[in-house]
């Protein structure tokens, strides 16, 4: 596919695909400012088994060695297209608990953000922009707007995602009115076997007035992994 015949949905499907069939893992240090001062550490776990309905299964577990029951997250995404199942278990109890209707707490950094799921690319409308250059990269700019049934927009995002690697660079999100109330930049960015990764994600929430730095280390490729990590169970 010739680059500058490209659509916005091609690059968003490039972008959606990217990490497909990748076994990998990571640590992360989160720190968030503001009135309460929050620090983080967890690490993530993601598995693409080669057969069977399960499409991709990701474990969280936090490295907070001050909690005697630390809490860990699951999600299973399937390759019929069915909802995505998420558990987590809780901190104190350590009882298993379905939040696949749960929303992540808006003050709060999901790496769903610096993604894009095959629904929005479905459903939202999407904009080509001029490319624009982020440090040393050349981006690709798209403008993403999800609209109600009357046409109005919702809400609205606009990306920049590297042309080479089609990994997401930078993310601002917008009230439907147009207003900027968060956006998200990844910086110090290296490959790991030929993959591209961000370091350090800086995300700045204009509402909560909240910002959050967040440290990537010690990504794996294909590791060895034990396969019980990903089933859902009590902790």
């Amino acid at each position: 596919m010739c680059a500058d015949n490209q659509t916005a949905e091609d690059i968003l499907l490039q972008t959606f695909h990217r990490m497909d069939g990748i076994d990998h893992r990571f640590k992360v240090d989160s720190k968030a400012s503001g009135k309460k001062k929050k620090e983080k550490h967890f690490q993530a776990s993601v598995h693409w088994p080669s057969e069977g309905n399960l499409l991709r299964q990701t474990r969280i577990t936090s490295t907070d060695s001050k909690r005697k029951k630390p809490s860990s997250f699951w999600e299973h995404r399937f390759r019929d297209g069915s909802k995505a199942k998420k558990w987590m278990s809780m901190p104190i109890t350590g009882k298993l608990r379905d939040v696949s209707d749960k929303k992540v707490g808006k003050k709060d950094f999901s790496f769903s953000e610096l993604g894009v799921t095959d629904e929005e690319i479905k459903s939202h409308d999407h904009t080509l922009l001029h490319r624009e250059n982020i440090d040393t990269l050349l981006a690709y700019v798209i403008e993403s707007n999800k609209k109600d049934k009357k046409g109005k927009i919702k809400e609205s995002k606009k990306l920049w995602i590297d042309a080479d690697t089609y990994m997401i660079l930078k993310v601002e999100f917008y009230t439907g009115s147009g207003r900027l109330y968060r956006n998200i930049t990844c910086s110090n960015l290296q490959y790991v076997e030929d993959i591209l990764f961000p370091m350090s994600i800086y995300v700045q929430d204009l509402k909560s007035k909240t910002d959050i730095q967040i440290t990537i280390r010690d990504i794996e490729i294909n590791p060895q992994f034990d396969m019980d990590i990903f089933i859902p169970r009590d902790q």
